[in-house]
């Protein structure tokens, strides 16, 4: 009988809101909001499939539409020339003055490109087709500043009946191209043809520098340049040195896409 009053007095005492209030009420609640915020916090960082799947979906629309609207890496520019040139060689007092064309075709994707030349020389009887893999060290882009260098194969096929034969040069160059304004700007290149020896013409040594300056409009260029070739070529028999000097003023359009 004792034991069970004290029992009931017991639950009486801790039932008692004063009591909850001093000394545990406060805690209960304390630990409960605890509890709660643990468990939104692991609600917001579950992982679920659903989920994934909608995040794959929408990752998928967003690579779809930058690669529709993000510029293309892939560059072009096709351009002609019409060539003013003198000749002047050690075997020929006079110097002989004619003029031919020249064009070229160049495809980048973004640092690296390839370009193709062709120059038809009539006068002088002779053709050139070169191929050329480009590397720009400097610049974004072939409408801007930029620094490029180059290896690249020559291939002369000479028509005169007195030298006729095929002449192939493996060559480097360097070219500069400096916007002094956003549509005005300078250029140039050194080219350099490793030596060579051909039946016909001996040893041959060239190079060629070159430097102008340029205009844009939009995608259109107009340009103009004067360039400097030396050829030197030894035959191989009697020791006998032919130099051949080619200076020249080139102008022409680009067009770039």
């Amino acid at each position: 009988m004792k034991t069970a009053m004290l029992l009931a007095l017991t639950l009486l005492f801790l039932q008692s809101p004063s009591w909850a209030q001093s000394s545990g009420g406060s805690g209960r609640s304390s630990t409960f909001t605890d509890f709660t915020k643990r468990a939104a916090n692991r609600e917001k960082g579950r992982w679920s499939l659903s989920e994934w799947l909608e995040m794959k979906e929408r990752n998928k629309m967003m690579d779809m539409w930058l690669s529709m609207n993000s510029p293309s890496p892939f560059e072009f520019a096709i351009g002609g020339s019409y060539n003013a040139i003198k000749n002047a060689s050690t075997t020929d007092d006079d110097k002989k003055e004619y003029n031919d064309i020249s064009g070229e075709f160049s495809a980048y994707a973004q640092l690296v490109g390839l370009t193709a030349e062709y120059e038809n020389n009539t006068k002088e009887e002779f053709s050139d087709l070169s191929g050329i893999f480009n590397l720009r060290v400097i610049g974004n882009s072939i409408q801007n500043t930029g620094f490029t260098l180059s290896y690249g194969l020559r291939t002369r096929d000479i028509t005169d009946p007195a030298n006729k034969t095929r002449l192939g040069q493996q060559f480097g160059q360097a070219a500069l191209q400096l916007y002094l304004t956003k549509y005005f700007g300078l250029d140039g290149k050194y080219r350099y043809f490793m030596p060579t020896n051909n039946e016909e013409l001996g040893d041959v040594k060239e190079d060629l520098a070159e430097g102008g300056v340029f205009i844009d409009f939009n995608a259109f260029r107009v340009f103009g340049s004067y360039y400097r070739s030396i050829q030197k070529a030894t035959d191989t028999t009697t020791q006998e040195e032919t130099l051949t000097e080619r200076t020249g003023v080139r102008t022409g359009i680009k067009i770039f896409f």
